[in-house]
């Protein structure tokens, strides 16, 4: 990891990688031409809640939910997808230029499999439905921090399901963590007010009686109509929650869109063996998980950078152009992985618009899936015996997947998707699509 650390452009927010010593110094974005004083490390840590959870509450969180909310979702949102604001009038003086934090993960090149070992033919079997927290990714820091004076979130794993992050519980007792969650849905991250609900993380694992269902313990607390209520106050008309015990009776608020009425995120604890309890909670929308991550642990330590990587890189513009609806669908079947990059998704022939996202085949920058009811599969896109046949029929083409002597049935495309395909699979690429 570079000596370095991240700041954001005050003018166009993009990220900028500076010297840890030139805290104090003038510097010039090199994508706006903005000059600005760089904040020291402390400065940026009294930006997070560590930072200013010994301030008055109310103050801190009404001026920063009115003022900085939607600054700060751009700011994510141009993180990952790489744009830039307009350019902006350049002023004199003698800076430092900063550098552009480059969040984007060059894909990796393709290497020649080894004469004395030969690659082991890929298997076509089906995949696994995706399920709240079960995509492994390792490399991320594991310690929590067990500071009395500071909260700190790790995250645990990113991948289809959304950010699984942990914390220590003890810090639930506190108003100003509980205030630290973005008002926008966990589930689209939507920041219209108009279309929210404030609900409270539940983590039944901890219930007692025989209220054990999240949603029956919910129930009674979701407040519906929030104006322009602080989160201090939306805490307060929540109330306590019944049947937890204490730190878990204080109400943490979520946000969930009316379209995600019937959801609630997946919240569940461990007890550690040095003493103390673990809560652990899945955001499933990007920019959520990134807004809450920045303003609990800030945007210079290194879970920000790889979180901020993992989620351009799963929830990048070609995935974002489909539907919610699609996306749902298809990611019951394609579970993408970390640092997977998405290419194309094709609709099976045989269903119509309302049902996108329930058969077809998806290429990313690693492999091709495909799923029709039971047939489902996948197959690395290096693999040289592959081929995928396609038979002409009519104002359609069926796909079959071969590997060696093995084929399997794919699925339908319409003529004019295929060449859609082909694009997307590199010409590098092992596997080849034949025409019959």
């Amino acid at each position: 990891m570079m000596n370095t650390h991240v700041v954001p452009c005050p003018a166009c927010q993009t990220p900028l990688n500076v010297p840890p010593s030139a805290g104090g110094r003038r510097a010039r974005c090199p994508a706006c031409g903005d000059r600005f004083i760089i904040p020291t490390r402390t400065d940026l840590l009294d930006d997070t809640v560590s930072g200013w959870i010994e301030q008055d509450v109310d103050d801190v969180i009404e001026n920063r939910d009115r003022a900085s909310d939607e600054s700060h979702a751009s700011q994510v949102r141009a993180a990952m997808t790489g744009s830039k604001p307009p350019a902006q009038e350049q002023q004199a003086g003698e800076t430092i230029v900063g550098v552009p934090f480059d969040n984007q993960v060059t894909r990796p090149t393709k290497k020649e499999p080894s004469p004395a070992k030969p690659k082991p033919r890929p298997i076509i079997r089906p995949m696994r439905r995706s399920v709240p927290g079960d995509d492994d990714s390792s490399e991320y820091p594991r310690n929590l921090r067990t500071d009395p004076k500071s909260p700190h979130l790790v995250v645990l794993k990113c991948g289809s399901a959304g950010a699984r992050f942990a914390f220590d519980s003890k810090w639930l007792s506190h108003e100003g963590f509980r205030a630290s969650m973005p008002i926008r849905c966990a589930y689209s991250g939507t920041a219209d007010r108009t279309k929210l609900i404030a609900r409270p993380m539940v983590f039944a694992d901890r219930a007692r009686g025989d209220k054990t269902s999240a949603t029956d313990i919910t129930s009674h607390h979701d407040i519906r109509s929030l104006g322009d209520a602080p989160p201090r106050n939306i805490m307060q008309m929540m109330g306590t929650i019944e049947g937890m015990p204490n730190p878990f009776l204080y109400p943490m608020p979520y946000y969930i869109s009316t379209r995600y009425a019937n959801k609630t995120i997946h919240c569940m604890t461990r007890d550690r063996p040095s003493g103390g309890i673990t809560a652990e909670v899945v955001i499933p929308d990007a920019v959520c998980a990134l807004e809450w991550l920045s303003r609990v642990n800030g945007v210079c330590g290194p879970e920000y950078e790889m979180l901020e990587r993992d989620t351009s890189l799963l929830h990048g513009d070609r995935f974002q152009e489909l539907s919610e609806v699609c996306r749902g669908r298809i990611l019951s079947w394609c579970k993408l992985r970390p640092r997977e990059v998405f290419q194309v998704y094709l609709s099976d022939a045989d269903f119509g618009r309302l049902d996108e996202g329930l058969a077809g085949v998806i290429v990313t920058d690693q492999r091709v899936v495909y799923c029709k009811y039971h047939h489902r599969g996948q197959v690395r896109l290096d693999e040289e015996d592959a081929r995928i046949i396609a038979k002409p029929g009519g104002r359609f083409f069926s796909l079959t997947l071969r590997i060696g002597e093995e084929r399997s049935r794919m699925c339908k495309l319409l003529k004019a998707d295929l060449p859609k395909l082909e694009s997307a699979i590199s010409k590098d690429a092992g596997i080849k699509v034949v025409v019959k």
